[in-house]
């Protein structure tokens, strides 16, 4: 009999505890502080790549008389809220069309930055800017560009090597997320 009371009384125990919450309920309940880094450190890095190097332009379009001082750090400031990563010039046209709306650059200006972004020497800038010709053309899919971005987050591409981005080209085609094909047009157009 006293086994049966106690193994209700275990058992209602369990449930309540796992039912409220659980874990010890007169300790200190405060949660311990993550030892494990942030999950978007990569992304960060990708991002303050992508950011430094449109500065690099934006103080030469500055040099030349093209932007204010100004100009620029709004448009920084702009990109860096936004999180643009650097692989899509659509994307940081996006951003552009809310500067202009706010009055700070024309509608010109933003155009001429997104051209010196795609002539630029930049590696991540070329990558972006055959990423979004071969989208375009129908070579890759919006899914697939989608993956190639995600998968260039998650191995923390630099943004320069371009034999590594080969190579993280290769683990998505390997996969079947890309095709050897596809993988080849992407190098074509990184290598002109």
């Amino acid at each position: 009999m006293f086994a049966k009371i106690l193994g209700t009384t275990l058992a209602g125990t369990v449930f309540a505890t796992a039912a409220f919450g659980g874990g010890a309920v007169f300790a200190d309940s405060t949660p311990a502080a993550s030892t494990t880094p942030a999950a978007t450190a990569p992304a960060d890095h990708t991002n303050r790549v992508a950011v430094d190097a449109l500065r690099d332009v934006l103080n030469r379009m500055v040099r030349d008389g093209i932007l204010t001082d100004r100009q620029r750090d709004v448009v920084v400031d702009a990109v860096r809220k936004a999180d643009w990563d650097g692989y899509s010039l659509r994307r940081l046209r996006e951003i552009l069309d809310t500067v202009v709306d706010k009055g700070v650059i024309t509608g010109r200006e933003a155009d001429a930055i997104v051209d010196a972004v795609r002539h630029s020497d930049t590696v991540v800038f070329r990558l972006a800017n055959v990423l979004d010709t071969l989208t375009d053309k129908g070579v890759l899919s919006r899914d697939q560009t989608a993956a190639i971005v995600a998968a260039l987050h998650r191995a923390d591409w630099d943004g320069f090597s371009i034999d590594r981005l080969g190579r993280i080209l290769a683990e998505l085609a390997r996969h079947g997320v890309i095709g050897a094909a596809q993988r080849e047009a992407i190098m074509d157009g990184m290598r002109r």
